[in-house]
């Protein structure tokens, strides 16, 4: 039976995340760039970057800036998860209601940043 991770290393991982997302966001940007154009580059990074602002939200609510205590971590996750949620929410709709960005870029920029996310928690926290 493994031990369970302590607060520090679950915060390391958690801000660690969202760089790992704006790094893999930049790459697809760049692919869509090379193969579609820049306009389609800009919006598979907007669309990576959602996931990034959503993840970078969460940590931020959970966890601050400063040492927390665990008292009251799931009050905090929960709100953490809500603004989460609220954030993703807001950037799509400015992603495609107010800046026209095209649909595919967007969903395939924040998808692949998505799957980080789920290989993180398959990977780090078994």
């Amino acid at each position: 039976m493994t031990s369970q991770p302590s607060l520090s290393e679950v915060r390391k991982v958690v801000f660690l995340l969202p760089v790992w997302q704006l790094f893999l966001g930049v790459v697809v940007g760049l692919v869509f760039f090379l193969m579609a154009g820049a306009h389609a580059g800009i919006a598979s990074f907007f669309g990576a970057s959602i996931s990034f602002a959503g993840s970078l939200v969460f940590a931020f609510v959970v966890f601050g800036l400063g040492n927390q205590s665990s008292e009251n971590m799931m009050r905090k996750m929960f709100r953490a998860e809500a603004f989460k949620i609220l954030t993703i929410a807001i950037m799509f709709y400015v992603a495609f209601a107010k800046l026209g960005l095209p649909f595919l870029p967007v969903i395939v920029g924040f998808m692949v940043t998505l799957i980080v996310f789920f290989v993180a928690l398959l990977t780090v926290f078994r």
